[in-house]
């Protein structure tokens, strides 16, 4: 008498466009968490600070969830990016204010919010660009303020690496700290709620998107 069969059925073999997906998805998850994931939020950082603002803040926390061997390296691309970014405006501002205005003050709300923040660093001066430096106020603006406010090339520099270099590493040590549970509480979300907090954040950052232009 044969013994029976007792080998686990074989399972099905997904097929071959099952298996693409499978492999573009692969691919554009080691695309985003790759060698390239810190040059690019440099990248952005530097776009944020000059052609026009941007919410880098989004990519730059995800970045940093990945883990605490991540947060810091993030962090510093952020800000350089950041930092070099602003000085290219101040420096274009002080040199050729006449010919970079059109690509940045581009409506009366921009030239409003411009005026504003020259008055504040003219009464101010670096102190004031500092500050600017910590708020959601767009880089670009302060910088080219602070060029046509006359601020010395040495205490702008100073103010610009200080002021987003505590904004992306205090940011840092936040996630460093409490990165971990946010994380557990992503994996602790049922499917559903993933996909509606994905939704959500997109929305925010396409409205965030909008809000620049």
């Amino acid at each position: 008498m044969s013994k029976p069969d007792t080998r686990p059925a074989s399972r099905s073999r997904p097929s071959g466009w099952s298996r693409t997906v499978r492999l573009v998805r692969l691919r554009l998850i080691r695309a985003a968490r790759g060698k390239w994931a810190v040059p690019a939020l440099f990248v952005g950082s530097f776009i944020d600070s000059t052609i026009f603002p941007w919410p880098v803040a989004l990519p730059l926390a995800a970045q940093m969830l990945r883990g605490r061997r991540f947060v810091f390296p993030a962090a510093a691309a952020a800000a350089l990016g950041s930092i070099l970014g602003g000085l290219l405006v101040y420096t274009l501002a002080r040199l050729a204010f006449d010919a970079i205005a059109p690509m940045i003050v581009d409506d009366s709300g921009a030239a409003a919010t411009l005026s504003d923040a020259r008055a504040r660093i003219e009464t101010g001066g670096a102190l004031a660009v500092f500050a600017a430096m910590l708020t959601p106020v767009p880089v670009q603006l302060t910088s080219l303020a602070a060029g046509l406010a006359g601020v010395g090339g040495v205490w702008f520099a100073l103010a610009i690496t200080l002021g987003r270099g505590l904004r992306y590493f205090a940011m840092g040590l936040v996630l460093y700290a409490v990165g971990d549970r946010i994380v557990a509480g992503w994996l602790w979300l049922p499917r559903w709620g993933r996909w509606l907090l994905i939704a959500f954040f997109a929305a925010l950052f396409v409205w965030l998107i909008a809000l620049s232009f």
